[in-house]
């Protein structure tokens, strides 16, 4: 994905765009995984938590 392709889909997500918001969720699924771990395990809890406040606080990102 291009730098500004990236920018247009994050100025959406920042503005509400749940389409947006998903194609970055998505993107960012690998970092999202690995923050998740707990001793060595998924804790789907906490991955929910994570997605959940990313969801909930995109539109405070600095732009």
């Amino acid at each position: 994905m291009k730098s500004d392709q990236f920018n247009y889909i994050l100025k959406s997500a920042v503005a509400g765009s749940h389409e947006a918001l998903e194609i970055i969720l998505k993107m960012y699924e690998p970092l999202i995984h690995k923050h998740s771990m707990v001793n060595g395990k998924l804790d789907e809890d906490l991955r929910q938590y994570i997605m959940i406040h990313i969801a909930l606080n995109i539109s405070k990102f600095p732009l």
